[in-house]
């Protein structure tokens, strides 16, 4: 009884994060983000230019708010 309530928890808690992580994608990022400089957060990433880069950044602008100002 007590493996099947486990195993129900887990499932429970990988869906969430599932749901999670599909209604809100952007939160992968902001997190991959949160610990770098305002000047590392807007600099291009590898494999971008300055302007592709603007471009993509203009489509996410709850996460980069402060490059877009």
């Amino acid at each position: 009884m007590d493996k099947r309530i486990t195993l129900y928890v887990i499932t429970g808690l990988l869906i969430l994060g599932l749901l999670y992580i599909t209604l809100f994608p952007g939160a992968i990022q902001a997190w991959k983000d949160s610990g770098k400089s305002i000047e590392d957060r807007c600099s291009p990433e590898p494999g971008y230019t300055e302007q592709s880069w603007n471009d993509h950044m203009s489509h996410h602008p709850d996460i980069y708010r402060e490059c877009l100002s």
